[in-house]
């Protein structure tokens, strides 16, 4: 985590052990999510101070990349000092839960990856037939269709214009994609 998590209290006195669980539910989040920039963590007692009957609200607010991440849960059971642990673990179990549905959604994302644009210069051509070859400039021969032009220039390509594309490979070998006249 790139910055400390920080805790505050509201309303109550939290115990150097409550801190200590918070602290350990904390690791246990990096682990499922190891790029978690920071993490802040507010306990709760929005009444006033009273020794049974008293709600307890945990909220978790998670900084991640992209989206970050809230959770809020409270507890109103039986004394105040169970109910805080127990607010305490229900909300991490429920921040972990919506971690790694968050992780499994995000690793389903497949990017697509574009071949790079390529600079070439025209060696054969058929202007009649639609097709002819050009010569990248790393030496390779590649296929070039008519159709592959993305604007309406196949009357201005000749031998020796030079040409922006993007190259793909073919059941019988490379072919220009996205060609374009470099000018």
């Amino acid at each position: 985590m790139q910055t400390a998590p920080v805790i505050t209290s509201r309303n109550l006195d939290a115990s150097p052990s409550v801190n200590e669980i918070v602290g350990r539910r904390v690791a246990g989040l990096e682990k499922i999510e190891p790029e978690m920039i920071g993490c802040e963590v507010i306990l709760d007692a929005p009444q006033k101070r009273k020794r049974h009957g008293r709600v307890l609200r945990v909220r978790l607010h998670l900084h991640l990349p992209g989206p970050d991440l809230s959770v809020s849960r409270e507890v109103a059971q039986g004394s105040a000092r169970d109910d805080l642990l127990l607010a305490v673990n229900r909300a991490f179990s429920a921040a972990e839960t919506r971690l790694k549905r968050r992780k499994k959604v995000m690793d389903a994302v497949e990017v697509k990856h574009h071949p790079p644009v390529l600079h070439g210069v025209v060696t054969t051509l058929e202007p009649e037939l639609g097709y002819g070859w050009l010569r990248a400039d790393d030496g390779r021969e590649v296929y070039l269709q008519r159709d592959a032009l993305t604007s309406d220039d196949w009357e201005k390509v000749e031998t020796g214009t030079r040409l922006r594309f993007r190259e793909r490979q073919g059941d019988k070998g490379p072919y220009a994609t996205g060609v374009t006249l470099a000018e």
